[in-house]
């Protein structure tokens, strides 16, 4: 009987140790690491005003995807870009500026270098941007930098949710 008593009092204070670790390590930073921010994406309009319309913080998620090249239907031939999710606000600005820049490009700019752009041919009102890369990367080229880049955006809402605690 005793060793009974015994062995649910140590399970019971292995249990408290456990959930207590748990909630210190889940609860204090919900898992924001600034070290892992590493691309910083925003969106300027090509010829306008050095201020991004869009910043990383409005920036919801992202999608890997490519463009069909017709002229090529090898796998080089393929054109790869980057979607670009918003939030609904930057998705309402969005729509306000493409209506406005009509036959302009949109440029999606990471750490001071433009990496894709958007042709403005009618008014986005979906919040998404398809992005195709300026140059032609290769595909382990394209996958690296999409990790990069989709882990920073991950790191950047929570760095944002943070804020707002």
């Amino acid at each position: 009987m005793c060793r009974s008593i015994l062995v649910k009092k140590q399970f019971f204070s292995l249990l408290c140790c456990l959930t207590l670790l748990l909630c210190n390590l889940g609860c204090s930073r919900n898992g924001y690491d600034p070290s892992k921010i590493t691309h910083r994406p925003r969106v300027f309009l090509d010829g306008g005003a050095p201020i991004p319309i869009i910043d990383e913080y409005d920036i919801a998620g992202t999608q890997l995807g490519s463009f069909s090249d017709i002229f090529n239907p090898e796998r080089e031939g393929r054109i790869y870009g980057i979607w670009i999710g918003l939030d609904r606000r930057a998705g309402m600005t969005l729509q306000k500026e493409t209506a406005k820049h009509i036959g302009r490009n949109l440029n999606l700019v990471v750490n001071g270098t433009v990496i894709g752009f958007h042709p403005i041919e009618s008014t986005i009102s979906n919040g998404f941007i398809p992005f195709m890369f300026t140059h032609r990367k290769s595909e382990e080229e394209v996958y690296a930098f999409y990790s990069k880049l989709e882990t920073s955006i991950r790191q950047l809402q929570l760095e944002l949710k943070n804020q707002r605690n």
